[in-house]
This record gives structure tokens, C-alpha cells and sequence, in this order.
């Protein structure tokens, strides 16, 4: 009520301020008329919305005055809910007086309407005549009268409910419940819990009862108890042969506080079956406890499988690196689920404790121990075991090398490239030379200006051997940059067979034009098939880069266009041609129309290059000399869909040149 107390006070200092001759033409946006003015809507013959907006305003400033008006509309069924609404925010007794008038009048949802107005005012001189309306024949009237005596909070009420409960018909019973329930959280509010708990044990004893019910009986009854009381319940309740009041004597347990409960929960952890064990190891994980870590520990360790992993997840939501040790025992479990389970909890642990006992296990013997404690150092972003991990990939074990170069890739900087650049001199498998290459291209892909780490990587070339040059040349590759460009091209000329073909290729995934002089000679002079056909295709890509000058792509097509023989290449170069926004592609175009084997494809670029000029500023200025490559593309193509788009732009292109 203080709210509605609030506003009635604000409200009324508003209407005092209007009666000043300088506001009183001024009203504000809420209350716009005197209650006077709004009684005498309420009484007049005005429309439905007027009325409603009157009742909306004396829902603020509505007093004794104004209730006559607003009880007289509780029948008619237009106005009954809004005259409800004034009515039970009002403070005034009177408000109540004629909500209680009306219970012996009204009938149907109207009456259901002013049960329900009673309840929200906590009316408790409504009491004796909302009991009786518990027996009333009308269901919603029944079930309302039980909600509303629940809202009223008081032991009268409350009596009256759990007198009604046993007598009660089924369809009315779960209103009551909530009623009861109700009851029972306002008396516990009000430091009446001996009344709270009878209402409690009341629902949570009569198995007639829903499940749902009993279960929240259950767990009011623990918590409204005192601290031993509530404990003998709750271990009689998780005792129960009803999983379903474990479960609630469970939700209970996480709102107590103390050791004393996470001490009965794992006592009675013992004596459990097994989908109640698990039940109680997710309630002691959630607890949050360090006294729970003894019999989490021992559940992890034997048993069940269910309940083994049950535990393994508890032990991390302690939030203690006193559950590391525990973890880490099973993170080397026979059982793949129990183990995987260990992993994923220890990586949650905090603290340096933990961080510690993973270097324990990187610098262990055993290949096992080390290969999780990598998993381990990724998942925890452990920068600072990049010293070990650089040991452990000097080490003896395969598969601890390529796994720990790939996470010093992950976790490193460029600070540590030159020690990167020394393990890949020092690879001799090509499983180690690949996660080196990776590492190495991690890092400096990490640098705020790459081509920075161009210089540390070209200075490890004369003394990598051929794999390893290779991999360097990968690496500058991807780096980009005239300094990796000059490096890679002097490769080109390498003698050892290896180092010529890596930097070949290396040109070929060169990002910018930079590196297509090189491909265009390469592709002209080189004598292995393989190496032509890479460079003629890396050509055509850069050619194809829509971001180059519209002059150089085309300078670059043709440069290549008399080196090509396979029909995929010529192929490539089309689609190349097509992406070209000038005239002076078409003539390159056009000839592949004539070639059984491109005509789809020279069509579609004729297509692709009309269309882009048509729709530009100069497409009149272009359409004549479109004319006759989209003719001989419509004629040439057999895909009837490209077919017709050549002849839309023909036409097009026929109508622009003629109004030229």
C-alpha cells in the first residue's frame, strides 16, 4: 500500500496545484479532471472509454467520495473490472466496505473479480465471508475465495483453508493448496512459523495429495523449521521412497547454510541408491561446500559409472584447488568418460596452485601425463608454461612435440619466434616440420606489423634444410610483403629440386599482384608441366581479383591468354574476363563463343561484362558495341535460362544505342 499511498499523496498536491488561477489551465497528463467531474462521468450516459479513463483516474485520487459511483458499476459487465481496479487501490475503508457489500450481490466473474480485489487488499474483515464461499457451487468462485484468503496472511485465514482442504472437491483442491501455500509463506514472513510448519506438514503428509504439492510442502517445511529440526526432516526426506521429496528435500539444501547439512548430505550419500546418490553429488557440487570434498572424492573414485561422473562434475563447483589433487588422480582413469570428465573439471580450477600442478605433469616421463597437461595449458591460457612447452618440443615423444608446438602456436608471441624458428631447424620429421610451420606462421600472423618477422625468418634460410626451407618459404607466404617476395623469388632459382617447387608454389599462393610478373615468366620458361599449369592457374586467380585496376587485369589476360590449353584454364580466364567491367574484355571473349568446349562459359562472361556497362553511367555511350557479342552469346550458348538473359540485354542494348 505504500505505493498507492505514494501516488494518492502526489495526486492530490497536483490537484491543489491546479485550483491556482496560473495552473488552471494547465492540467497535467494523467489527471486531467476534479473527482467531482470524474463522479459525474461515472453517473452520466457518457461512452464506455470515458467511463473507463474516470474509473482510471480515481484509481489515483479516488476517496470515500467516489465509491458509491464505483460499487454501482460492480455488476454491469462493461464497467465491473475497471471499477474494481479504483476501487481496491483505494486506502479508504469504505473501499473494502463495498467490496465486501458486493460478495452477497454479485455472481459469475464479476463476483470472481471481487474476491480476487479482497485478496489483493488483504481485506482480513473478508475473512468469514470468503470460508464461506469455499463452498460455494460455482468452481471459479471457490477456487478464487481460496486464492484470496492465501493472500491475506493471516491465521484466521489460513484455518479456514486447511479445514476446507479434506471436505474439498477435486477440482477445487489445487486452489486451496495455493492458498495454503500462500498462507503459510506470509506466516513465516511474519515470524508465525509454528503456524507455517502445521500448514507445511499438513499437504506434505497426505499422499492424496499431487505430487507437486507435497514436494513444495516438503521443502517449505524444511526451511520454516528451526536449524536441528530442519535437519531431521531433511535427512527423513531424502530418506523418503519418493524420489520426487528427495528432489524437493534437495532444491531445500541449497538454501541452507553450514557444514552440519553438507555433513548429512554425504552421510546419507552412502546409504543411497544409485539415482539418489547422484541426485545428493549434484546438490553437494552446487553447495558449493569444501566439507563435501571428502565423499566426493571417494563417490569419484569407485562405484557406478553414473555416479562416478556425477562426482567428477561436483568436485570442480567446490571452486577449491583442494579438489585438484582428487582430479588429477582421475584424469589418468581407465574409464575415457571418467577421465574426460577430470579434464574438463581441473581446466575450471583457479588459482596458481593448480597452474603448478599442470608444469608437475608437462614435465613428467610419461608421454600420457604430458599430452594432458598441453590440453590442460590450452585450456587454461597458461602463458606461463611457454618455457616447458619449448622443453617439450625438444622432447623424445612424438606426439608431445607436434602437441606442444602446436599450443606454443596458440599461446606464443612474437617475442618468442626466434626460439620457434630454432625447434623447426631442428625438425627432422614432417610431422614436427608441419606444427613448426604453423607455430611459426601463428606468431608472426600475431605481429602488429607481420612483415616485421620477415627479416628472423629469411635469416634462417641458408642453413634450413630443404624441408625446412620449405616450410620458411610457406611462412612468407603468408606474411606477404616485398621483402618475403624477394626471398621467395630468390628460391625459384635454388638448385635442390624441393626448394624450387615450395617456392613456386609459394608464389603461387601469393595474396597481392605483386608476385605475378614472376608466375607470368615462370609460367612462360619453366619446363616441369606440373609448375606451369600451378603458375598459369595462381595467374588467373590475381587476375580475377576485382580489387586490381580494371587496365591491369585486362593487360594481365591477355599476357596469359596464348599460354593456355586445358579447357578448365580457359575456363578460369573467362570468368576472369566476365568480372571485368570495359569493353575492351569483350574481344577477348568472343573468340572462346566459337570452342564447343567454353561456349557456356564465354557466354556467360558476354553476359556478365553487358550487363555491368549497361547499368553504369556510360551504358549508352557502350551499346552499340555490345550488340554483336550478345547476338553471337544467345546464339552460341545452349542453357536456355543465359540464352534469354543475352537477349533481354540485346533488346536493351538495341533500344539505348538507338536513342543515342
Amino acid at each position: 500500500m505504500k505505493n498507492r499511498t505514494l501516488h494518492t499523496v502526489v495526486a492530490l498536491a497536483l490537484l491543489a496545484a491546479a485550483s491556482l488561477p496560473s495552473l488552471a489551465q494547465d492540467p497535467t497528463p494523467l489527471l486531467t479532471r476534479s473527482q467531482d467531474q470524474l463522479i459525474a462521468v461515472l453517473k452520466s450516459d457518457a461512452s464506455q472509454k470515458d467511463k473507463s479513463d474516470a474509473c482510471r483516474e480515481l484509481a489515483v485520487i479516488g476517496t470515500q467520495a467516489a465509491v458509491p459511483a464505483l460499487a454501482a458499476l460492480l455488476p454491469d459487465p462493461q464497467y465491473h473490472h475497471m471499477a474494481r481496479y479504483a476501487l481496491e487501490t483505494m486506502p479508504d475503508a469504505a473501499a473494502g466496505e463495498a467490496l465486501r457489500a458486493a460478495l452477497g450481490t454479485l455472481k459469475g466473474r464479476p463476483l470472481v473479480g471481487v474476491i480476487g480485489s479482497l485478496g489483493v487488499r488483504r481485506d482480513t474483515q473478508a475473512t468469514a465471508a470468503l470460508t464461506k464461499l469455499l463452498q460455494a457451487d460455482d468452481d471459479l468462485v471457490a477456487q478464487a475465495a481460496a486464492r484470496a484468503l492465501g493472500q491475506l496472511g493471516s491465521t484466521e485465514a489460513a484455518q479456514a483453508l486447511q479445514a476446507a482442504l479434506p471436505k474439498a472437491k477435486p477440482e477445487n483442491q489445487l486452489a486451496l493448496c495455493e492458498g495454503l501455500f500462500r498462507s503459510a509463506e506470509a506466516l513465516a514472513g511474519a515470524a508465525q512459523r509454528p503456524a507455517a510448519i502445521a500448514i507445511y506438514d499438513q499437504l506434505r503428509s497426505n499422499a492424496a495429495l499431487p505430487h507437486q504439492v507435497r514436494a513444495g510442502a516438503t521443502r517449505g517445511a524444511i526451511l520454516a523449521r528451526t536449524a536441528k529440526n530442519r535437519l531431521n526432516l531433511l535427512g527423513q526426506s531424502i530418506r523418503s521412497d519418493d524420489y520426487i521429496l528427495t528432489a524437493a528435500a534437495a532444491q531445500a539444501a541449497l538454501q541452507l547454510p553450514g557444514r552440519n547439512v553438507t555433513k548429512l548430505l554425504a552421510a546419507e550419500l552412502v546409504l543411497a541408491n544409485a539415482d539418489k546418490q547422484i541426485l545428493l553429488l549434484d546438490t553437494l557440487g552446487q553447495r558449493g561446500d569444501p566439507a563435501a570434498l571428502p565423499a566426493l572424492t571417494a563417490a569419484a573414485q569407485t562405484g557406478a559409472k553414473p555416479v562416478r561422473l556425477a562426482a567428477v562434475r561436483a568436485l570442480p563447483q567446490l571452486r577449491d584447488a583442494a579438489a585438484a589433487p582428487a582430479l588429477l588422480e582421475l584424469l589418468g582413469d581407465a574409464d575415457r568418460d571418467i577421465s574426460r570428465a577430470a579434464q574438463e573439471g581441473f581446466a575450471s580450477l583457479a588459482g596458481p596452485d593448480v597452474d603448478a600442478s599442470v608444469l608437475r605433469l608437462l614435465n613428467s616421463d610419461r608421454s600420457g601425463q604430458q599430452l594432458t597437461a598441453i590440453d590442460l595449458i590450452g585450456r587454461r591460457r597458461m602463458t606461463d608454461a611457454l618455457p616447458g612447452l619449448l622443453a617439450a618440443a625438444s622432447g623424445p615423444n612424438a606426439q608431445v612435440r607436434v602437441a606442444s608446438l602446436r599450443r606454443l602456436g596458440e599461446l606464443g608471441s612474437p617475442a618468442d619466434l626466434s626460439a620457434l624458428l630454432d625447434l623447426l631447424l631442428k625438425a627432422n620429421t614432417d610431422a614436427d616440420v608441419e606444427a613448426a610451420e604453423q607455430a611459426v606462421g601463428a606468431v608472426c600472423a600475431k605481429a602488429p606489423e607481420p612483415e616485421a618477422c620477415v627479416a628472423q625468418v629469411t635469416s634462417r634460410l641458408a642453413q634450413a634444410a630443404p624441408s625446412q626451407k620449405g616450410a620458411l618459404l610457406r611462412v612468407l607466404a603468408a606474411v606477404g610483403g616485398p621483402a618475403s617476395l624477394k626471398a621467395v623469388r630468390a628460391a625459384v632459382s635454388d638448385t635442390n629440386v624441393e626448394v624450387r617447387g615450395a617456392a613456386i608454389r609459394a608464389l603461387g599462393a601469393w595474396k597481392t599482384a605483386d608476385a605475378a610478373p614472376d608466375l607470368l615468366q615462370l609460367a612462360q620458361t619453366t619446363s616441369d608441366p606440373t609448375d606451369q599449369m600451378l603458375c598459369r592457374r595462381s595467374y588467373l586467380r590475381l587476375a580475377a581479383n576485382t580489387d586490381l585496376p580494371v587496365d591491369q587485369r585486362l593487360t594481365m589476360c591477355r599476357q596469359v591468354a596464348g599460354l593456355l590449353q586445358q579447357g578448365d584454364e580457359k575456363k578460369l580466364l573467362l570468368a576472369a574476363l566476365g568480372s571485368i567491367q570495359s569493353p575492351e574484355a569483350l574481344p577477348l571473349i568472343t573468340p572462346y563463343l566459337e570452342d564447343a568446349a567454353t561456349k557456356d562459359e564465354a557466354s556467360a562472361a558476354v553476359v556478365g561484362v553487358a550487363d555491368g556497362l549497361l547499368r553504369g553511367q556510360r551504358g549508352a555511350q557502350y551499346a552499340s558495341r555490345l550488340l554483336e557479342p550478345l547476338q553471337k552469346a544467345a546464339q552460341a550458348t545452349g542453357n536456355t535460362d543465359l540464352a534469354g538473359r543475352a537477349k533481354a540485354l540485346l533488346e536493351q542494348a538495341t533500344n539505348r544505342a538507338r536513342a543515342r
